[in-house]
């Protein structure tokens, strides 16, 4: 009796093992075809801005899908992010992928992939004040003229060194409604904002958009592009978004190149240094 119990108990064991073995495999097999998610955060760009850096890099992804796999890409633009999200990016939990002007990160931490994904309109600048003080800017030519008054931007936005460094006023808020709060109080007396998202963000985060106007004919414009950064925890994430945009930029289909011809020629266009080399790095 007790040789077949062990016996019994061998034949069980080999059995377990043999099972275990199978769902092992299974799970090896399983997680092998699990579709890696990435997550791209645009809640630091302004919305016409964002949404459009999210379509190029949605189209990078899809170009290296037939090497590497299917993909889920998850768009979030939540702002509280903003002051934490470089902290954020480089444990690489809650969002993977960001679009941003810097250029300077921790190579140990962060990838910057080198390619412009904005466009050449990035730099440029329409000026929106309150609706009753456009006459206040109707001969403003100069950025000297323009030291004379306060400018709003981001906290986070790397826009407030260019403005800092061409000795011009400038005032940081947390968002763009809190931005355009202080325009609507006068404790700021203007908004440079992007020529593709000023519209968009009057629509947007303006309680009466028609409080606010565009500074006709006035541009600012200073060197500036977007690239994206990817935490090097997704290093499969860095090696597809790479090479989807190096494809991308050789057949064309990414335009980065600024374009000249978009200023209208009767525009006062007051041009600042950026001294933070946040123009982009390769066309």
């Amino acid at each position: 009796m007790l040789i077949m119990n062990n016996t019994l108990m061998r034949c069980m064991a080999v059995i377990c093992l043999c099972l275990l073995g199978v769902a092992s495999a299974e799970a090896a097999r399983e997680q092998a075809t699990e579709v890696p998610e990435y997550i791209l955060w645009v809640g630091g760009n302004a919305p016409g801005r964002a949404e459009r850096e999210a379509q190029v890099i949605a189209q990078a992804l899809q170009r290296t899908e037939a090497q590497y796999g299917p993909y889920r890409l998850t768009v979030s633009h939540e702002a509280s992010l903003g002051g934490d999200w470089r902290h954020l990016l480089t444990k690489g939990e809650q969002i993977h992928i960001v679009p941003t002007s810097y250029l300077s990160f921790p190579p140990e931490e962060l990838t910057l992939i080198p390619v412009p994904i904005a466009g050449g309109k990035l730099g440029y600048r329409y000026v929106v004040v309150r609706r009753d003080r456009l006459s206040e800017f109707a001969d403003v030519e100069h950025a000297s003229e323009l030291r004379k008054k306060l400018a709003g931007q981001g906290l986070y936005w790397p826009d407030m060194w260019v403005y800092e460094a061409n000795e011009l006023p400038v005032k940081g808020a947390e968002d763009l409604p809190a931005l355009l709060q202080l325009l609507e109080k006068g404790e700021v007396d203007y908004l440079p904002l992007g020529v593709d998202e000023a519209e968009s963000i009057l629509d947007k985060y303006a309680d009466d958009p028609n409080r606010f106007a565009i500074v006709p004919d006035l541009l600012i414009y200073y060197p500036l592009s977007s690239s994206p950064v990817v935490t090097n925890q997704r290093p499969e994430l860095i090696a597809r978004l790479n090479e989807g945009l190096e494809a991308m930029h050789a057949d064309g289909s990414l335009q980065t190149s600024p374009s000249a011809s978009f200023a209208p020629s009767r525009s006062r266009i007051i041009k600042l240094e950026n001294p933070t080399r946040l123009f982009p790095v390769r066309y």
